[in-house]
């Protein structure tokens, strides 16, 4: 006789929910064969190489600086002996009946003018050289509470004005205004210039003498003493 062909038999998928569970990893330790130290590190292993991951998939982002609140004020520097020293002349000039005068600077050319603050001499005449005096201070000053002077299209270069203090005839933030552009309230600042006897500050330098005195800082010798 002929053996009969073995039928092929198939078995459903159990339910069970461990059916599809993979296969442990060679490399894992048997449950039950660690000590109590070694369990310990490798659950701490296993957290960093958690940790790890977890960061290497975050994106990354730059830390935040933390920014000066709006209404936050700046802490003033006390001021310095100049300061003080010019105060008191300033004070005891007044008293005496000096003639206190309105100071300004502009960026060279028809330009607005900012105020510096004032200034008192003993006679009006003085006014104009005591400035030309000041001009280093009034040049730093002004920097300091204007620095758009030193950029583009300025670069530095000012010039300053003066007019009388007269707080009855000054006008108001109102008036100007109510005027509506058509009202200048520096219309009546004169421009320092420098007197024709030559008291002042001396001529700005050309560019060409800026670069000699730069290349020669102990000067060239030709007419140098004369």
């Amino acid at each position: 006789r002929r053996a009969a062909p073995r039928r092929a038999v198939t078995r459903a998928a159990a339910d069970d929910q461990f059916a599809s569970a993979p296969a442990p990893s060679l490399d894992a330790p048997a449950p039950g064969s660690m000590k109590g130290k070694d369990a310990k590190k490798a659950a701490k292993k296993a957290e960093k190489a958690v940790k790890k991951a977890a960061a290497s998939a975050a994106p990354l982002q730059k830390p935040k600086r933390r920014k000066a609140k709006t209404g936050e004020k700046k802490v003033d520097m006390p001021p310095t002996e100049a300061e003080l020293r010019a105060a008191a002349k300033y004070d005891a000039m007044v008293e005496e009946g000096g003639q206190v005068y309105e100071c300004f600077i502009r960026a060279k050319g028809p330009n607005q003018w900012f105020p510096l603050g004032p200034m008192a001499v003993k006679q009006d005449w003085m006014i104009v050289p005591e400035m030309w005096k000041a001009e280093a201070d009034m040049k730093k000053a002004g920097f300091k509470m204007y620095p758009a002077l030193l950029n583009a299209p300025c670069f530095g270069k000012v010039e300053y004005g003066y007019r009388v203090r007269d707080d009855a005839t000054k006008v108001t933030e109102e008036q100007i205004r109510d005027a509506k552009g058509t009202l200048n309230p520096f219309e009546d600042v004169v421009l320092l210039e420098r007197p024709a006897d030559g008291v002042g500050a001396p001529p700005e330098p050309t560019l060409m003498e800026k670069l000699n005195k730069w290349m020669n800082p102990y000067g060239t010798g030709k007419g140098d003493g004369k």
